[in-house]
């Protein structure tokens, strides 16, 4: 979860798209027209013989479709980034980079505690296919325990922690933003129990009301001259204010009881589910440790600036569609074909969106930074342009963490997360010797060399080919390296015209745009029709809540 531009961690992980409760699944086909793959989970299918439907076991309905629950969640993640967006700006006008570098460090500190805070137990809810009241209130317990302990033993090991970046100012900033870890855990079930319900209207109004909150927060203190507590209050505000929503919004409520026979029904999915995300934010987040380490907050500032604007439109995306993605997969598991043909079409979609906005960022990104941000960070034009198409690779090999989970093989899941975790964090020491740039490429070089095997291990649980992704993201590729060329030469015709940056940069923003758009009309992609139905364009196929 993310306030103010900031998550408690700055990984893709796969999102949390929970059905508990879900009946038994009876396979059967659906037609062409439910957007050719991306099928209407509104209600349980019927038996064979044309049997009645069943409700969920505790009574629960199930609400709403795929199609319905991405739309939701695509305008939760686009009024999110918007408001993260404009934050990001406002912020490094008023901020300097050691306020984003401090704040980073205590991110990543943040991000590994929430592990061991979350535990897996969510998602291991969701997979199952039964849970009930004694349950679901052990899982609360548990997670409100572990915050609140993590809260106090961050307080404690702050200042070791501070020794250990090298950076003293670091130790109340851990201290205070601890809180947001017993925030997280007060609402994390009821987070997971709007979405089992496909309540995801109430989640987008939680995140975008925690995140503009959050917004006020930050601007507000850092106009006042708060410095990097502007962005340490803001998060911890947003959080509170998302987890008071959420409990408004959500119809359960724990009763007084906690078992550990309860928890160790789930231990199996998630303590596996928990290794992995242990290493997997060492494969994510080793880069940040390492530089702000060895380089300081400094360059860490613009590094994880950086970052976290490019991630930008990758998360939103997948974010959106992830969300909704693991349960329809959970429920359809063993119908590989069908869960194939959901997957790839899945990934379609995010390489139509990520892949010319990744493109376009770096093909721009000189005259970006300079207009957008100014001079001081000039820095991060070669980060950008470095770190760019890495996100629009990431965009798609992320989400194969999506079929790990909904296939409930989790130890695969871990024992992948080990060994690229390991090959990621020898490749940040390798780049250490150029500086944030050398740490970058490094990670890009072993991204591209990890993609094959990457794509290869999940695909064999589901039967799928590598060329068949291909050919599904072939034609947005081509489409990008048409408008990218495009946009280059514009950017070299107009910048020896010596025509302002801002009207460089607002004229390349716009023939890139018109022509990508322009292909994909022209081309017509299936991701395309997909992206009119999620956004209510089309017809809608899908009944919804």
């Amino acid at each position: 979860m993310r306030v103010d531009g900031y998550d408690s961690s700055d990984t893709l992980r796969p999102s949390n798209a929970r059905f508990v409760n879900a009946p038994a699944m009876v396979r059967d086909r659906w037609s062409e027209e439910r957007l050719d793959g991306l099928v209407d989970l509104t209600e349980p299918p019927a038996a064979p013989g044309g049997a009645a439907r069943t409700a969920p076991r505790d009574g629960t309905p199930a609400h709403g479709s795929m199609v319905h629950g991405i739309r939701w969640m695509s305008l939760n993640q686009i009024g999110v980034q918007i408001i993260r967006l404009v934050v990001q700006i406002a912020m490094a006008r008023i901020l300097e980079p050691r306020a984003f570098g401090l704040m980073t460090m205590a991110l990543v500190v943040l991000a590994f505690l929430e592990i061991v805070r979350g535990f897996g137990t969510g998602m291991a809810v969701v997979q199952r296919q039964e849970s009930d009241q004694n349950l679901l209130s052990s899982v609360f317990f548990l997670n409100l325990g572990l915050g609140l302990g993590l809260t106090g033993v961050l307080a404690l090991v702050a200042p070791l922690l501070s020794l250990a970046y090298g950076d003293s100012a670091l130790t109340p900033v851990l201290q205070v933003i601890g809180l947001s870890l017993f925030m997280l855990s007060a609402g994390d079930l009821q987070q997971w129990l709007l979405r089992r319900d496909l309540k995801f209207g109430a989640v987008a109004a939680a995140n975008i009301i925690g995140t503009l909150f959050s917004a006020v927060c930050s601007i507000t203190l850092g106009i006042l001259g708060a410095g990097v507590w502007s962005l340490v209050v803001g998060n911890v505000a947003g959080y509170a204010v998302i987890t008071l929503i959420v409990w408004f919004t959500s119809s359960w409520r724990p009763s007084i009881h906690f078992s550990f026979a309860d928890i160790r029904q789930l231990l199996g999915f998630s303590a596996n589910l928990s290794a992995f995300n242990i290493f997997n934010f060492f494969l994510l987040n080793g880069d940040k440790i390492i530089v702000g380490r060895f380089l300081g907050a400094g360059p860490l500032g613009f590094y994880g600036l950086a970052q976290r604007v490019l991630m930008y439109p990758v998360t939103s995306v997948l974010t959106a569609l992830q969300e909704v993605m693991f349960a329809g997969l959970s429920r359809i598991k063993d119908d590989h074909p069908e869960v194939r043909r959901i997957y790839f079409r899945a990934c379609a979609v995010s390489a139509l969106i990520c892949f010319p906005a990744m493109a376009l960022l770096a093909v721009v990104a000189n005259n970006l930074v300079h207009v957008v941000l100014g001079d001081k960070w000039g820095t991060l034009v070669g980060l950008i342009q470095i770190l760019a198409p890495i996100g629009g690779i990431q965009s798609v090999s992320f989400s194969v963490g999506v079929i790990y989970q909904s296939q409930g093989r989790t130890d695969l899941l871990l024992r992948w997360g080990i060994f690229s975790g390991l090959l990621m964090l020898g490749s940040y020491f390798a780049g250490l010797p150029w500086g944030v740039n050398g740490v970058a490429a490094a990670y890009g070089i072993v991204i591209l060399l990890l993609l094959s095997p990457g794509f290869a291990i999940p695909f064999r649980l589901i039967g799928a080919r590598q060329s068949e992704l291909v050919r599904t993201l072939w034609p947005y590729l081509w489409a990008t390296l048409v408008m990218s060329a495009l946009v280059a030469g514009v950017q070299y015709c107009v910048g020896r015209a010596g025509v302002l940056a801002v009207a460089n940069l607002s004229l390349s923003v716009a023939v890139g745009a018109i022509c990508y758009v322009g292909l994909m009309v022209l081309v017509r992609p299936p991701a395309l029709q997909d992206l009119r139905r999620f956004a209510g364009a089309g017809r809608a196929n899908a009944p919804t809540a």
